[in-house]
């Protein structure tokens, strides 16, 4: 094994070769990281598990320009796994869109939205500093921030007359904060004075929603947003990821006469690790290249909607990882049992069959795929 106590050739830029060389020499893994493109770097980073991705990107002279350029779900994923005290100065460095993934992937259990995570990735945006923390207001869905408000403190609007209660904060002498311990209370006091500050608009819509807006409405629309938002990246609304686990048989299954290859995400040369190797893996290889990376593109759709019907963590690195073997799996069992029943070879079959009914022979015929 070569000493890593040199700059890497060209065919040894790896994202885990770099890792290993800048954890014994950083002067060389930074003279080796120069050679490449922020692209290329990039690359380089979605290479390594999330939970080390931090470390290499505090190697680069301007992760400000390769931050950016990570996949908005990678984002959240690397922060989660890598731990929060890192989020601070990654969130500094994230797009608007890659800073409403994290929001929208971590900060909800299924329908619901969690609290206690939402407050984390508040107090990673304070720990950033005032003008990440007033991006994220003016950004992200207001009713995020009344639901919080409104979980951490009391709103009260006094007259001049009136008495405010002891240790309450107020900004403009007519709206006051109670909150309700310590940490809560510090949290409001910089959301408040924050936006009150550098975003008064905001201030003002805030606290009327605190005020006088519903709850439970409040969630239903920060719902509703966030449902498009992940659409947009791939996850379906959870009534249309359950589609999944309809039974078909494998008679009933239709020939995909047109085939619309707009959405295809993936070119055969980047098939994923866990389908490389697997008879979906053999088979897809027996397409033309493009075809081949167009149908993978519907497969990771499957996987997608697996991990929704499931109700997994979507900011969990395993997450993704686990439904899509589950996908590969049943994509797998119904192409063997449709490639039987027509008596067809396997890639014909999944040329002309979508890998969603595919998935949903295979779980029909294995009740183990239907554990969800």
């Amino acid at each position: 094994m070569a000493e890593l106590d040199r700059p890497l050739s060209i065919s040894e830029l790896s994202g885990p070769a770099l890792l290993r060389l800048g954890r014994k020499d950083r002067a060389a893994a930074r003279q080796s990281l120069r050679a490449m493109s922020a692209e290329a770097q990039a690359r380089a980073c979605r290479e390594l598990v999330p939970e080390v991705r931090s470390e290499f990107l505090l190697l680069l002279e301007h992760p400000e320009q390769v931050v950016p350029l990570l996949p908005e779900t990678e984002v959240c994923i690397t922060i989660r796994a890598g731990g929060m005290s890192e989020a601070s100065w990654l969130l500094e460095l994230a797009t608007t869109e890659q800073l409403r993934a994290c929001f929208d992937l971590d900060c909800w259990r299924g329908d619901e939205l969690d609290l206690k995570r939402l407050q984390e990735w508040i107090e990673a945006l304070i720990e950033a500093g005032r003008e990440p923390l007033l991006r994220a207001v003016r950004e992200l869905d207001l009713e995020l921030w009344v639901l919080l408000l409104r979980a951490l403190s009391e709103v009260a609007v006094l007259g001049k007359d009136d008495i405010p209660p002891d240790g309450w904060l107020t900004l403009d002498g007519v709206v006051y904060f109670g909150a309700r311990g310590d940490a809560e209370f510090a949290l409001v006091r910089e959301l408040a004075g924050a936006t009150f500050a550098g975003a008064q608009a905001h201030y003002w819509q805030l606290v009327y929603g605190a005020l006088f807006e519903s709850p439970a409405e409040c969630e239903e629309y920060a719902l509703r947003w966030r449902s498009a938002r992940l659409n947009d990246l791939g996850f379906p609304e959870r009534e249309q990821a359950m589609q999944v686990y309809r039974p078909l048989q494998a008679k009933e299954a239709e020939i995909w006469e047109e085939v619309d290859t707009r959405d295809a995400v993936v070119p055969a040369s980047e098939f994923p690790e866990r389908v490389q190797g697997s008879l979906l893996g053999e088979t897809l290889a027996r397409l033309a290249p493009d075809r081949a990376g167009d149908v993978l593109g519907y497969v990771l759709g499957v996987a997608n909607a697996v991990a929704v019907a499931d109700k997994l963590p979507l900011s969990d690195a395993e997450s993704v990882p686990k439904a899509l073997d589950k996908a590969v799996r049943g994509v797998e069992r119904g192409l063997r049992e449709l490639a039987a029943v027509r008596a067809q070879p396997l890639h014909e079959v999944l040329d002309r069959t979508r890998p969603l009914d595919l998935f949903r022979i295979g779980a029909t015929l294995d009740r183990t795929l239907r554990k969800r």
